[in-house]
């Protein structure tokens, strides 16, 4: 393990001219309200356009978190990275989810189902809700008959970003692929695409939205990535 001119270790990680020590844990029911705060902050309500939340959507994103956190059966891992200094506070989120043998029968026959109409509904943007839910669910189904990986979600506090808290959450798949054999999915913005390459990923099919369709402005593209146990980790500083 080797330590930069920035005091980067891999983790716990430090970072800044203070060198305060970065660590990945479970988010924590309390945690919860923060890290939907940065998802929305970072993401809107969806990734996709990222428009803004709907009435409720706050409620039912805190909600669906709490459920998993109850279910000691659940194949989501809920993760954080706080600053051992300040360990309430949350700086980056993510949610991985854990395949080993793949999705269930169930859980693939669920991603089939079209969007209903009270989820188109919510707000202005259905029509790009409804391309989101066809991309979103087409992919992660045919994914889905493969025992994987999947990163779901990752983002970071607006005034923590730069430090290295994403970085953590993604080692913390790559980990786990170490220990599982397996492959490692996601689907990446633009945003969030150099920094998976940066961690072995390779892009698989890149599809782009023309926001303007669903009104709002600018192009989406969203990049299907992959990671094979073979490929190294972290590239060594």
């Amino acid at each position: 393990m080797r330590l930069s001119g920035t005091c980067a270790l891999a983790l716990p990680f430090f970072w800044s001219q203070h060198c305060r020590m970065l660590a990945v844990k479970p988010v924590e029911h309390a945690d919860v309200p923060q890290c939907i705060a940065i998802r929305v902050d970072a993401l809107g309500s969806l990734v996709i356009g990222r428009p803004p939340p709907y009435p409720g959507y706050v409620e039912e994103a805190e909600a669906a978190v709490h459920a998993n956190l109850d279910d000691p059966d659940s194949f989501v891992r809920h993760l954080k990275v706080v600053d051992l200094a300040d360990p309430g506070e949350v700086m980056a989120y993510a949610k991985w989810e854990l395949y080993p043998n793949g999705r269930s029968k169930e859980s693939l026959e669920k991603l089939k189902e079209p969007l209903s109409d009270e989820d188109k509904s919510v707000d202005q943007y259905g029509a790009l809700r409804e391309a989101a839910h066809e991309y979103f669910c087409t992919r992660n189904g045919k994914m889905g008959k493969h025992p994987h990986l999947l990163l779901a979600l990752l983002v970071t506090a607006k005034e923590h970003r730069r430090k290295g808290a994403g970085g953590l959450l993604v080692q913390w798949g790559l980990d786990k692929q170490k220990e599982t054999g397996l492959n490692c999915y996601l689907q990446a913005s633009e945003q969030g695409r150099r920094l998976y390459r940066h961690y072995g990923f390779q892009d698989m099919d890149t599809v782009e939205f023309d926001l303007g369709k669903y009104g709002l402005e600018g192009v989406e593209r969203m990049t299907e990535m992959i990671r094979y146990p073979t490929v190294s980790g972290r590239k060594d500083r």
